[in-house]
């Protein structure tokens, strides 16, 4: 712990950092400090790179940084004010957003996206949780986005803490680890879907179960649970929800300019990648209730020449998340070549004719040389009288007699 502070108590704690309300000795004041639990120097190293970013990004969609660094045991930290208002999720717990509400939410969210995109800051782990909500109504409300460095972090290690975490992770992050920007997009679209509706659109009793959902696409139509919005506006979430990445918005520019055009580009008519979980690629390791362990980061592609430095929030901080292991594994997994057999040949049987049809076949003989032998009486006795015997044809022919 940092000498110039002094431990209140604690406020929050999740897997991969706890929340302390602290008194800071040099400004005299309390303040909320964020003790983040990674060890790994690289991982250290992320964390201090992203929030200096973040520190010097001017928005009023930003909680303002007062310090960072790193402690006398190494551990990094973050200072800053205390949390504003509520969370997205416990508005959500009143009820879906009116339109009005939800206009003045995605407009918010998709400033502070575009800001960030433009910094080449990804969040990566967008979710309700990370969303605060501050004033009396939607005219006044003021809607800043936070857990930066927290990841896919749960508060405990039951399955609901842990799909809530990962409920709105994008089918790339499933699959290879994939994060860039229009991961933030897929992830603004579940927030927006869960703020119309009052529930996730994918929602599961285990992140197996979570994970084919979204691979497979498998949600409700949000018009079907939102009718109290225009249609244009559900069919603007669904876009962002693509499962394809390459179907979405790139940035969160685009997608902000599409939602004031009121506008949403038709789907093209794909059918959905399913993957049945006979075909899924098995988690390596399995996904695992526990809390995960650090991992190594994962960052955003390598940058060009004069470009800054790449950061991402959810791959930077801790507790990744079980497709980031994967891919890691998979990475260092040894490839064994598997010589194939030539194909075996196997003799098969000529089919036998059925019983059933030779009996058939001599029924219908007879029955066809019956009906020849009745057609053949009928014509001789249409042609005239029955021949005599042959007795009576000899009597005949002899001469008579004079």
């Amino acid at each position: 712990m940092a000498s110039n502070f002094e431990i209140l108590r604690t406020l929050d704690e999740d897997t991969s950092s706890t929340l302390h309300l602290v008194r800071d000795k040099k400004r005299g004041r309390e303040s909320c400090m964020r003790r983040f639990k990674a060890t790994k120097p690289e991982d250290v190293a992320g964390l201090k790179e992203l929030h200096m970013q973040i520190s010097q990004i001017d928005t009023p969609n930003l909680q303002p940084l007062v310090e960072f660094g790193t402690d006398r045991e190494g551990f990094f930290y973050i200072t800053e004010g205390p949390p504003p208002g509520e969370s997205l999720s416990e508005v959500l717990e009143r009820g879906p957003l009116t339109e009005k509400e939800f206009e003045t939410v995605a407009v918010q969210l998709l400033t502070v996206l575009d800001v960030l995109h433009e910094q080449a800051i990804v969040h990566g782990s967008l979710r309700p949780d990370f969303v605060r909500v501050e004033g009396k109504s939607a005219d006044t409300w003021r809607v800043t986005l936070h857990g930066f460095g927290q990841g896919f972090s749960a508060r405990g290690e039951s399955k609901e803490e842990q799909i809530r975490a990962y409920r709105c992770t994008a089918p790339e992050q499933w699959q290879d680890g994939t994060t860039r920007r229009r991961t933030d997009v897929y992830a603004l679209g579940c927030v927006l879907y869960e703020a119309l509706a009052a529930r996730p659109p994918f929602d599961a009793k285990a992140l197996k179960e979570l994970r084919l959902k979204h691979v497979s696409h498998d949600l409700a139509p949000l018009q079907k649970l939102a009718s109290h919005v225009p249609a244009w506006m559900c069919a603007w979430v669904m876009h962002l929800l693509a499962a394809d990445p390459e179907q979405r918005p790139r940035k969160a520019a685009v997608a902000r300019d599409l939602f004031l055009r009121r506008e949403a580009p038709p789907l093209p008519e794909l059918p959905p990648r399913s993957e049945t979980p006979a075909q899924m690629a098995p988690l390596t390791p399995p996904v695992s209730l526990n809390p995960q362990p650090p991992s190594s980061p994962v960052v955003l592609p390598v940058a060009q020449q004069n470009m800054r430095y790449q950061a991402t929030s959810s791959t930077i901080p801790i507790a990744a998340g079980p497709h980031v292991a994967a891919a890691a594994a998979a990475k260092k997994r040894p490839t064994t070549v598997v010589q194939q057999q030539p194909a075996r040949r196997t003799y098969t049987a000529p089919r036998k004719p059925p019983q059933g049809g030779q009996k058939n076949l001599k029924l219908m003989i007879i029955a066809g040389a019956s009906v020849l032998l009745l057609v053949l009486v009928f014509a001789l006795t249409r042609c005239g009288q029955t021949p005599p015997p042959p007795a009576a044809k000899a009597q005949q022919k002899k001469p008579v007699k004079k």
